[in-house]
């Protein structure tokens, strides 16, 4: 498919932000949808059935662009889209490589920051840094949640996004070099749920 080279693009950005090499292409679990987009797992006797769903129509629209070069950010409703499932994708391979459990908070807050993460590498490469307050502002400004939500959810989704935007704040008003960036979003990814409220 032409899109796979658009997931393998934003499939190794993640895996350059937040430092977790993942041996598994996401192309291999990939379930094209004519709507749905989500990680869905299915726990069994034998190991664990995965499937990233995303709407095709998104992936068709996107499957010739060029990242970073070609992003701007009327793109970035759809894309964030692809980010996080993908974090989810990658956030769920590396708990289950090192036998972790892993909460649903943890993997919407890890989606939160990745988007902005990736994001912002885009910008920096682009050398449009100065355009990085108005990516945290699109991003975390106010939480709005898809009428998808079930009520028990809702709780769960602005906590991941208070956390996000707290850490990505602290990011911006460092004055850090791509390096020094890259080494704290890789931090934030290995800190354990229990402590990223915290940073």
């Amino acid at each position: 498919m032409k899109y796979f080279d658009l997931l393998h693009q934003i499939q190794s950005r993640l895996q350059i932000v937040n430092g977790f090499e993942n041996e598994h292409l996401v192309t291999d679990f990939l379930s094209p949808s004519k709507a749905q987009n989500s990680l869905l797992v299915k726990e069994g006797s034998e190991g664990a059935e995965i499937l990233v769903c995303l709407d095709e129509a998104i992936l068709k629209k996107y499957e010739s662009i060029r990242l970073p070069h070609e992003f701007e950010f009327r793109h970035l409703p759809d894309l964030s889209i692809v980010i996080e499932e993908l974090s989810h994708f990658n956030t769920y391979c590396r708990n289950a490589a090192e036998d972790q459990p892993l909460s649903q908070l943890e993997l919407e807050v890890q989606g939160e920051v990745d988007k902005f993460a990736v994001a912002l590498e885009w910008l920096s490469e682009k050398n449009e840094e100065e355009f990085k307050h108005r990516l945290f502002d699109v991003l975390f400004d106010d939480c709005q949640l898809g009428n998808w939500v079930r009520p028990d959810q809702v709780s769960r989704y602005r906590d991941a996004h208070q956390i996000a935007k707290n850490f990505c704040r602290k990011i911006l008003r460092e004055d850090f070099s791509s390096e020094q960036r890259r080494k704290s979003f890789k931090d934030f990814f290995e800190t354990p749920l229990s402590q990223k409220a915290k940073l």
